[in-house]
């Protein structure tokens, strides 16, 4: 716990938290306050008034709360410049929204004009609703600055300072009291803060970061901006819409009650808030470490948060009972309910944070755009049947229908055949959004190309073939939207690009495919490569009469290959970590804990038999295996595909390894390859020998090199796939227990009887 406080994004999570929570404990005392001295029909049109210009002030920023949280990190001296705009913008937008909806007033809220008067409504909203965005706004930059720990004093200063005005409004009767309280206490504290931050705080943060800076352009902040302000608009229309629409639904009694719950449950919303700013603030740097950062943030989160829902929804009387009997009596359910709800909210605003740090507009948008439209078309339908309690209801399914959705997309593992689902109508979506790539990509002709079939997908990329639709020529269309999985198709782009310069090759050329075209196509990055004749691999491997040529001359391949670039060197620091020390790093963090200490052994031994050695090294590719050959109809390799894993400095010998791993694992009946690791442990075969001895360089423990061969399988797959490594049944057969054998028969040097796991057919 105390290196998680340590932590600076959970730190400022933990502050602009410590902010709200203190807000709410004073604001409390300020509701009391209203709720005891003014009738429940005074307090649901001031809420009601007060909820609009919240609405209309997140309409009027446009969302740059967000795009300056994640722009003004990297920004350097043009932070304050970035500012400076962004809050003449937001001033500007405001005055114009909330004159607009002030005029009319009487077609969309006749309400408040009975109660308040149109003139009085002009003025109220034309100068309240620009305070508010701006008051919205400084939070975010002071996260963005690292100045979070300063959001709970603005706060306790802000809720002191409305407790203060609101008696004295009370006092001197003046109308519409809390209305007039909250907002000039927001003008004081935005006044203050505005000044600090563009005299003294924001060049100082310039100065500090200038070595960190990168340039921003309004491309990239318009990109940003236009997808996240669409979600952002659907968010403030459900959290401060819903007592405009509670007051066209019901009464003004019943929006003060709904406008005492909401300020109740809101502290709980506040927290995942709180915890998802500090995350894109943080994250800003490494969009790459998203995942990770979405999921830190849904424990922090849930931490604080399951306690309070839980209280509040079983002790919501009690708390209601301070505000008045009638507050008690008729919001206990809604509270309880709108409580509920804000725990799968932890899920969903994080999600949409994630998709901040990556830009992906589409997630930014949609997700809370689902959220919306399911509370607030839950709200219209469930509130006349039900009361006040619908629109608790619509909160809690509304959220919980849509964290579901994300949960299931994102877990780490599902069922085969729920995930095979999942990915496949992911990957389908990613390839209508590239389906355009060869026009962007400008190929020759590429207007009449079209996407022909779907060869693969999975939960990060696409396969394809595409090509004019009356031709006979066509090309592979490769894409992917995740950093990881786009760094894979950009070094493969790299890979291919250098072994067709690589003269040594000579006719080794005809079997790697030709880069046609590569790039970002709107937020994923493509890759069109020239389509190689033959089949999969795997036919030919289990078509007896062609298995034995297939491999033959696979290995073939493979070996001209290394022996066009490969020399002998004596194994080093750089090899061993490399061959040894990362890939067991990568299995370590998926493994239990008390398996990490075999990693560690398995490290020492397999860097002492390799150190030293002379080695063949050279061009690997690293997951050559029949998956990734194409063959002709009698069985000779005609192509060698997805390069993704190829080094130029690798262990050679490991590739032909590899081949024979899989000519097993995937041959008819084979066993997985956990348990073929196993039984080659035990008796290591003759291929692994022969293999080295045609390389040459200095012999090495065939057993080792089945450890190793093992080991860069499993390592790549803890890589790509979060989801496959955490495949329990997998990671048990696979990982585990080749693990625990390679340590009992590297260390002993015994041979076990049997493997573990009985043999399991692929």
């Amino acid at each position: 716990m105390v290196a998680a406080v340590r932590d600076p994004a959970y730190r400022d999570g933990l502050a602009l938290v410590l902010g709200s929570g203190l807000t709410s404990v004073v604001g409390l005392a300020y509701w009391v306050l209203a709720a005891r001295l003014l009738p429940p029909a005074a307090v649901g049109v001031d809420q009601a008034a007060l909820s609009a210009v919240m609405l209309l002030g997140g309409v009027a920023h446009l969302n740059l709360t967000y795009a300056l949280l994640r722009f003004v990190p990297v920004a350097g001296r043009a932070a304050r410049r970035m500012v400076v705009l962004g809050y003449l913008v937001v001033v500007l937008l405001a005055a114009l929204v909330g004159g607009v909806f002030a005029l009319g007033a009487p077609w969309w809220a006749p309400e408040l004009v009975a109660a308040v008067g149109q003139d009085r409504l002009l003025v109220f909203f034309g100068l309240a609703t620009p305070v508010w965005a701006l008051f919205t706004v400084q939070d975010y930059v002071l996260t963005a600055i690292g100045r979070a720990t300063l959001v709970p004093l603005e706060n306790i200063v802000f809720a002191v300072l409305k407790v203060g005005l609101l008696a004295a409004a009370l006092t001197a009767t003046v109308t519409g009291a809390i209305a007039v309280s909250w907002m000039v206490a927001t003008t004081v504290l935005v006044l203050a803060v505005t000044v600090w931050l563009l005299v003294r705080a924001l060049p100082r943060f310039g100065e500090e970061h200038t070595v960190a800076a990168r340039p921003v352009t309004l491309r990239e902040l318009g990109r940003f901006v236009r997808a996240d302000y669409a979600g952002s608009v659907c968010q403030q229309g459900a959290m401060f819409g819903m007592p405009l629409l509670v007051l066209a639904l019901t009464d003004p009694a019943a929006t003060a009650v709904y406008g005492v719950v909401w300020q109740l449950a809101q502290t709980l919303f506040v927290v995942s808030s709180g915890m998802n700013q500090s995350m894109v603030a943080h994250g800003a740097a490494d969009p790459a470490g998203a995942d990770a950062a979405r999921r830190r943030t849904v424990g922090r989160s849930l931490r604080l948060v399951v306690p309070g829902a839980v209280v509040l929804a079983l002790g919501g009387p009690l708390v209601l009972a301070v505000f008045g009997d009638h507050y008690a009596r008729e919001g206990a359910v809604v509270l309880a309910l709108t409580s509920l709800a804000a725990i799968p909210y932890a899920v969903t605003s994080s999600m949409v944070g994630a998709a901040r740090l990556r830009q992906w507009g589409r997630i930014q948008f949609g997700v809370p755009a689902a959220a919306a439209v399911l509370v607030i078309g839950g709200s219209v339908v469930l509130v006349p049947a039900l009361g006040l309690a619908g629109a608790g209801l619509a909160w809690l399914v509304g959220q919980s229908l849509v964290a579901v959705v994300i949960l299931l997309a994102t877990a780490r593992w599902l069922p085969p055949g729920l995930s095979g689902r999942i990915d496949a109508v992911r990957s389908a979506g990613l390839l209508r959004r590239v389906d355009s790539a060869a026009a962007h990509l400008r190929l020759p002709e590429a207007s009449a190309w079209q996407v022909r079939r779907r060869l693969a997908g999975g939960s990060e990329s696409v396969v394809a073939v595409i090509g004019p639709d009356d031709g006979p020529h066509g090309a592979l269309l490769k894409a992917s939207d995740t950093p990881r999985s786009r760094d894979g198709l950009a070094w493969q782009t790299e890979v291919l690009d250098r072994l067709h310069a690589d003269e040594r090759l000579g006719r080794l050329h005809a079997l790697l495919p030709e880069v046609l075209g590569a790039g970002d196509v709107g937020e994923s990055y493509c890759v069109i490569e020239s389509l190689l004749p033959g089949e999969s691999g795997l036919h030919a491997l289990r078509d007896p009469e062609r298995t034995e040529t297939f491999v033959a001359s696979a290995t073939d391949a493979i070996e001209r290959l290394h022996r066009c670039t490969g020399r002998i060197r004596v194994v080093g620091d750089a090899e061993l970590r490399a061959w040894v020390h990362e890939p067991l790093d990568r299995v370590r963090e998926i493994v239990p804990t008390v398996l990490r200490q075999e990693t560690h052994w398995l490290a020492e031994h397999l860097d002492a038999a390799l150190r030293g050695r002379r080695a063949r090294v050279g061009w690997t590719h690293g997951d050559f295996g029949p998956v990734n050959l194409l063959a002709d109809s009698d069985g000779r390799v005609t192509g060698i595909v997805d390069w993704c894993e190829a080094r130029p400095d690798g262990l050679q010998v490991l590739d032909v390894v590899v081949m024979s791993q899989f000519c097993v694992v995937h041959g008819t009946g084979g066993p997985e390859l956990g348990t073929l690791v196993q039984r080659w442990l035990a008796d290591p075969p003759d291929q692994v020998r022969r293999a080295q001895r045609r390389l040459g360089g200095d012999p090495v423990d065939p057993r080792v090199l089945t450890t190793l061969g093992w080991l860069q399988h499993v390592a790549e797959v803890a890589r790509k796939s979060a989801r496959a490594a955490a495949n329990p049944v997998w990671n048990r057969r696979n990982v585990r227990s080749p693990l625990r054998r390679a340590r009992q028969v590297l260390d002993r040097g015994v041979s076990p009887a049997q493997p573990e796991d009985p043999p399991v057919r692929a």
